[in-house]
């Protein structure tokens, strides 16, 4: 993902007439929508809030120049890949929008001239703002019946969120109970934890030998989400509420409500013009003041001041909300905190493609409770633009507390004896000559262990083969052993011989051995979308992989030969809708190699056959899923929909199946009132699904250690 990323980001700041735009644009969707989920589903984002934000800036450009390319999956018409697992889910009933973010003062004036050019044209009085602090911390919707706290939940993906309730009772600064409330009252607010508390917290771990915290918010959140309620009161966690939902009475007519029961931090400053709202985020002194408090700021949130006029119409309505966020609001972000260090020595790493990608190893230095001693330099332009060279000391900062980035080098401190860094001739790893693509360079060789390393892992990984237990450890003895040549020697494991060697890692015993004989299988009867995908085929990702599986059904394909002979044909798979030049010529180059052929025909020779969905022959059936199973809720959506079924987010009329697990809630209840059929527990569910017997959870191997972020938003 981290070097999908990097080309794209290289591809988007040297744009091109040339290029695809079509193709640029899902390519962009689909890296968010990853990126989403690595920071909201797993936890673990491995790029800052600047870059995400770039690349969903040049989204939104792309939809401005373009807009017949809209696709309903952009994450600017609704957020995607937001909503993790884990807790009872519960629907918001007013959309929890994010932010806006600027970086600087022009963004800052173009978020003013937007809001002018309305105002102007609806006849309101010059536009004021107010400035409050940024909360760096876990959005929560607090929801009170007749004064009472009944809800707590967080943001998820804007429309479902968490249900944390007990939780967050455990919070002494939030009222439990508010005096002369409305019928029904929803606010927003952010829980955060104390950097004290967070130090307290991160000694205590270190002595136990533990991972600590990267940041507050990090904390919070990991907090919050603790099963055992107590543990979660031992944190001594807070919260401020910002923002008024919704208020009503008991017949559901909204009702005025000031926010003046609940707890929250005013800064007080000067706002009534853009240029006073610039002078201010732009002041220095305010940071400082910021940083001395006891939680986390990271930056500064401009709302604008409402206006209403005789007839009731409201400034901020006629302002509007994208689908991303409100139009009347903009947080300005602080720039990230930096410190010096000194480039000791060089690594290339080389990725699943070949692509070499320098690394600086660093004089050790610890930023934000996290020791750093490698950063990457993405790649040799970068590396020139900066005038970056061995031994030099550099600026680094950790954009949103994750990715360490390299700011600028502190040429003063230069002896002389820094040397520059150029390309290497050779591969590092294999010593085959290097070729450079399109400012990129790449090892030659096809069978570089570098490089078949990264490609084993995306072959036996959950969106590829689904090898369960065939982790980094696993592949880096093999290749050590020489057991690995090529991607059929994943089954080698399935031979006793390669077993006895594989006994010799610490823990590896008969056990695992037969439950990854299991897994690999059952990995050859796989759907054959997960072999084209697996396979690392440049250009076809997952949603390309499954588009060919149904082409290759509507050709009445049905065996691993007749689907290569197909897919190495241009001619025939131009037909195929959506796919692009590129892809034709990375399918021609792929089915044309010689090493390739071997490999297919090595697959085959091993039993590795592969299934054909039969979508053809049912029609569309629709699904939705409510409450908790066994396996995830991505485990499940996937085996269903290798099966031909629909899955919908929610229930809709059109929905035919309600999947009911533990905890079931207010979906059931709509899907009675819509007639639709309700399969409760799961017992039940495999009498009518038996193909969910041979389900299996993701591979929990770790591959790295990520540091969370603080926010993309």
């Amino acid at each position: 993902m981290s070097e999908r990323t990097n080309i794209l980001q290289q591809k988007l700041k040297n744009l091109t007439e040339q290029e695809d735009i079509e193709e640029l644009y899902q390519e962009l969707i689909d890296v968010l929508i990853e990126h989403n989920q690595l920071y909201y589903q797993k936890n673990a984002p491995i790029i800052s809030d600047v870059e995400y934000d770039f690349l969903f800036d040049q989204l939104k450009k792309i939809e401005e120049e373009n807009p017949y390319l809209i696709s309903k999956d952009s994450p600017t018409q609704q957020l995607m890949g937001q909503l993790s697992e884990g807790f009872e889910k519960v629907e918001h009933k007013v959309k929890l929008a994010s932010l806006e973010n600027s970086y600087n003062a022009e963004d800052l004036r173009k978020f003013d001239e937007k809001i002018q050019k309305i105002v102007e044209k609806s006849d309101f009085s010059s536009p004021f703002y107010c400035i409050e602090p940024k909360y760096d911390g876990l959005s929560v919707e607090l929801l009170y019946k007749k004064g009472k706290l009944i809800q707590a939940s967080t943001r998820g993906d804007g429309m479902i969120g968490e249900n944390i309730t007990q939780n967050v009772k455990t919070i002494k600064t939030l009222p439990q109970f508010v005096e002369n409330a409305p019928y029904l009252l929803a606010v927003r607010g952010e829980i955060m934890m104390r950097k004290s508390i967070l130090k307290r917290l991160n000694e205590q771990k270190e002595l136990e030998g533990k991972e600590i915290f990267a940041n507050t918010r990090n904390a919070a959140a990991g907090s919050i989400k603790l099963l055992d309620y107590k543990e979660v009161e031992k944190r001594e966690l807070a919260c401020f509420v910002y923002d008024l939902l919704y208020a009503e009475n008991e017949e559901g007519d909204s009702v005025p409500y000031d926010l003046h029961d609940f707890p929250q931090i005013s800064l007080h400053l000067p706002a009534s013009s853009i240029q006073e709202v610039i002078n201010t985020c732009m002041n220095p002194e305010i940071k400082q003041i910021l940083e001395q408090q006891d939680f986390d700021f990271d930056g500064l949130v401009i709302k604008l001041q409402e206006q209403k006029k005789e007839n009731s119409e409201s400034l901020r309505a006629c302002i509007g909300t994208t689908n991303h966020h409100p139009k009347r609001a903009i947080a300005y972000k602080f720039p990230a905190k930096q410190v010096e260090t000194q480039i000791l020595s060089l690594d290339f790493q080389i990725g699943r493609t070949g692509i070499i990608t320098p690394v600086a190893n660093l004089q050790p230095v610890f930023l934000s409770w996290v020791e750093i001693s490698r950063v990457s330099l993405h790649n040799f332009d970068f590396i020139t633009k900066k005038d970056i060279r061995k031994g030099d000391y550099i600026w680094l900062q950790r954009s949103g507390e994750v990715i360490p980035y390299v700011t600028w080098v502190v040429k003063d401190r230069r002896t002389g004896e820094e040397e520059l860094i150029t390309p290497p001739l050779f591969c590092p790893k294999c010593n085959a000559p290097i070729y450079k693509i399109e400012n990129l360079y790449y090892c030659t060789n096809s069978r570089c262990q570098a490089q078949l390393r990264e490609k084993i892992l995306h072959f036996v990984s959950k969106e590829g083969m689904n090898i369960s237990g065939f982790g980094e450890s696993v592949v880096d003895f093999m290749i050590s052993q020489n057991l690995l040549e090529d991607l059929a020697d994943v089954y080698r494991i399935l031979q006793l011989e390669t077993q006895i060697f594989l006994k010799k890692i610490p823990g590896f015993w008969n056990k695992r051995i037969e439950e990854l004989t299991r897994e690999l299988e059952s990995s050859k009867k796989n759907e054959v979308w997960r072999l084209i995908h697996a396979l690392g085929i440049p250009n076809i990702g997952k949603k390309m992989a499954q588009d060919i599986e149904f082409f290759l059904q509507e050709q009445k394909v049905q065996t691993l030969s007749e689907t290569w002979e197909l897919l190495g044909n241009p001619e025939k798979m131009q037909n195929l809708h959506g796919v692009w030049e590129k892809t034709l010529l990375a399918l021609d180059y792929f089915f044309k190699d010689e090493h390739n052929q071997q490999l297919l025909k090595k697959l085959e020779s091993l039993g590795v056959v592969c299934t054909f969905w039969h979508k053809e022959k049912r029609e569309k059936i629709w699904f939705c899923i409510t409450g908790s199973f066994p396996f995830s809720r991505d485990v499940l959506v996937s085996a269903f929909e290798s099966q031909g079924y629909e899955f919908h987010d929610t229930l809709k009329k059109t929905t035919q199946y309600l999947f009911c697990g533990e905890k079931a809630w207010s979906k059931k209840q709509k899907a009675e009132a819509l007639g639709i059929q309700i399969i409760e527990w799961w017992t039940i569910l495999l009498e009518h699904f038996p193909f969910l017997k041979d389900l299996k959870e993701e591979n929990t191997e770790s591959h790295e250690t990520v540091i969370t972020q603080a926010s993309l938003f």
